[in-house]
């Protein structure tokens, strides 16, 4: 009987600690609230708070944000020229400012991964605050993704494209809602579908031959 303490005192060395850490801290949570920002869910736990990605050093640096042959306080990048918004306008709104503001402008398009990170670093660079912000992709009832300047998607980040026909599709069939994209810092510029009546900041692009000196 004596030896019991010493026996509990022992397991409680091998067994206590395998307890403890269970959960990698090294695996990453990240949440898709596609259907909560659809329908305002409520907001996730304090445990899964994403924190808006950082700008490239790099890409900040006054040399290579440049105005180039955009007009003033438009940025040039990839033959477009992009202003981001900061006030807060549904998708419709945000669209018809940049419609109003420049010669041919519509909200962003996105035709590759450089471009994604090119508007993340932009958004991050002009507003610190900014955590999503509207881009001119949309899907509606019995389509597929389309841009409002007429671009082809012909580069849509996965997984969005599987969530715009199978979640999307669904809804819009069943409850006719238009699904708009946005682009969200707090996962590092992955695409999110968004109700296209929230207000959001926005970028605005357009091509500078198309605006007269």
């Amino acid at each position: 009987m004596k030896s019991l303490p010493f026996l509990f005192l022992l397991l409680s060395v091998l067994v206590l600690p395998g307890l403890e850490g269970d959960e990698n801290p090294d695996v990453k949570r990240r949440d898709v609230r596609f259907l909560d920002s659809i329908f305002g869910g409520s907001q996730s736990s304090s445990q899964n708070i994403q924190v808006p990605a950082q700008a490239d050093s790099s890409l900040v640096e006054s040399e290579l944000f440049c105005q180039g042959p955009c007009r003033e306080e438009w940025f040039s990048n990839m033959d477009q020229c992009y202003k981001f918004v900061q006030e807060q306008k549904t998708w419709a709104e945000a669209e018809s400012v940049c419609q109003r503001i420049a010669e041919g402008g519509h909200l962003t398009s996105i035709s590759n991964a450089a471009q994604n990170d090119f508007l993340v670093n932009l958004a991050s660079y002009a507003d610190k605050r900014t955590t999503q912000f509207w881009t001119g992709g949309s899907h509606q009832k019995s389509t597929s993704l389309r841009w409002t300047d007429g671009s082809l998607p012909n580069f849509i980040q996965r997984p969005l494209s599987s969530i715009f026909n199978a979640i999307g599709g669904v809804l819009n069939s069943i409850f006719n809602v238009r699904i708009c994209l946005t682009l969200n810092l707090g996962v590092q510029g992955k695409w999110d579908g968004c109700d296209c009546n929230k207000k959001l900041s926005f970028i605005c692009s357009y091509k500078p031959n198309l605006t007269p000196p």
